[in-house]
């Protein structure tokens, strides 16, 4: 099939664009469950929202009843070619880091600005008006084309595991929720709590797992010690009544690196002063600036790189402990290989581990027909003939699904604003994946 680029960018674009503003502003982050709306009135708002517009595009939807997921359809092929994107996002988060209102999407620079706007409303979208392009046009794929709208690919993946139950799994498809040029590994995910009993002072802060730690709060002995040797360290500090407020720097849990953790750099702090916290000196020994626990396993390497380990949310008291971990684990390993030698290191410190849920490691072959369609068009769009497929930490929809794939939606990923604060795309990334999700999908839907 013949795509007019010029048609499809002054038309289609154009119109996208001002689609992709809008649903950013629809602060569907995952809440308590209400009724019609299993993950909270922001998601099923931004459902809505979706399943009308495509409706007006012209497309049949489908809405779950109890609004845990919705898709939309084009195509009448006896097999699906799944399109998996997904509508939630993480928590703005400290609102005083933003330069501009999260939930109010404005253009600046070049740039889309707003949470979701990458990650991942925009590719979601932009995929939505791929499919409008080719229903335009007439074009008949051999498969039935379903782009499914999932609501909690940012906490638990519930949304995708009640679609699953209901729908089954799918012939082929991708996630618009990677990296270009397109995805060929993702390293398996623990999500795990370190547990312990209660210490002498108080530590909260965190919302996610997969979110680096950017602010906490912490009362209890040498507050004013601990302020003065993290403001040494250039690390943001505020006393508010009788707590010390610690401010570092958001980044996803694939990439902790680009971030601050301040639950880390609090209990490390503590841990200078004395030993007396078995969870402090735990982090200050393995986890402060250390993402690989390299002391623990200093063998855990592939291919696809190192362990990644991250904090995303801490919560200590009197009565408790409890730190989480978010670990990527390179393909060759697997749940095992890292649970029981961080078990072990933890008993030294009477503490536990609690292992919260695991996603097995993907692997797609660089010569399948999919991958080798995939890096054709790529080329042909964005004219790097040295390009090549990549693995990544991140955890996509990919992983739900058998022979699915992550395909794009980050050119960059040194720049990548996802899970960041003042998250953005540039206009003219989201010009390019028009292109070349509007070129592959011919080549991926045709048998």
């Amino acid at each position: 099939m013949e795509i007019d680029v010029i048609k499809l960018q002054e038309k289609y674009f154009s119109e996208a664009l001002a689609k992709i503003q809008d649903i950013i502003q629809i602060p569907s982050v995952r809440s308590a469950a209400q009724p019609s709306a299993s993950f909270g009135i922001g998601t099923k708002a931004v459902l809505d929202y979706a399943i009308k517009l495509a409706q007006e595009l012209g497309f049949k939807t489908y809405q779950d009843p109890e609004n845990r997921y919705g898709y939309v359809e084009y195509g009448t092929g006896a097999e699906i070619f799944a399109i998996l994107g997904h509508l939630d996002v993480v928590p703005a988060g400290d609102l005083k880091k933003w330069d501009f209102d999260p939930f109010q999407a404005q253009i600046k620079d070049g740039k889309l600005l707003g949470r979701g706007s990458f990650d991942d409303k925009g590719p979601t979208i932009i995929n939505l008006y791929a499919l409008k392009y080719f229903k335009d046009h007439n074009y008949q794929p051999d498969y039935c084309i379903r782009l499914i709208f999932g609501l909690t690919e940012e906490t638990d993946w519930a949304s995708i595991e009640a679609y699953m139950a209901i729908e089954g799994t799918h012939a082929l498809g991708y996630t618009p929720d990677g990296e270009f040029p397109v995805v060929y590994a993702e390293k398996g995910i623990i999500n795990a709590d370190i547990i312990g009993k209660g210490e002498k002072f108080v530590l909260l802060g965190g919302e996610a797992y997969n979110c680096v730690t950017d602010v906490v709060r912490y009362q209890g002995p040498y507050l004013t010690e601990i302020k003065a040797k993290l403001d040494q360290n250039q690390i943001e500090t505020a006393l508010e009544n009788d707590w010390l407020i610690v401010k570092g720097k958001a980044s996803h849990g694939s990439l902790p690196e680009r971030g601050i953790n301040a639950s880390l750099a609090t209990l490390a702090t503590y841990a200078e002063l004395t030993t007396d916290s078995p969870i402090a000196n735990f982090v200050k020994k393995h986890l402060y600036n250390d993402f690989n626990f390299s002391q623990i396993f200093s063998t855990i390497k592939d291919e696809t790189g190192l362990l990644i380990v991250n904090n995303g949310i801490v919560e200590i008291n009197a009565e408790k402990t409890r730190l989480t971990l978010n670990m990527r684990v390179p393909i060759s390993y697997q749940l095992k290989d890292v649970e029981e030698p961080l078990t072990g290191e933890l008993s030294n410190y009477h503490l536990q581990l609690t292992i919260i849920s695991w996603e097995k490691p993907i692997h797609v072959p660089i010569d399948s027909p999919m991958i080798k369609n995939i890096m054709r068009v790529y080329r042909d769009v964005i004219g790097d003939q040295d390009a090549k497929p990549v693995a990544i930490g991140g955890g996509t929809y990919a992983k739900a699904m058998p022979n699915c794939v992550a395909f794009g939606a980050e050119f960059d990923i040194n720049e990548s604003t996802m899970h960041a604060y003042n998250e953005y795309v540039k206009i003219s990334d989201l010009q390019k994946m028009l292109e070349i999700y509007t070129k592959a999908i011919p080549l991926l839907t045709t048998k």
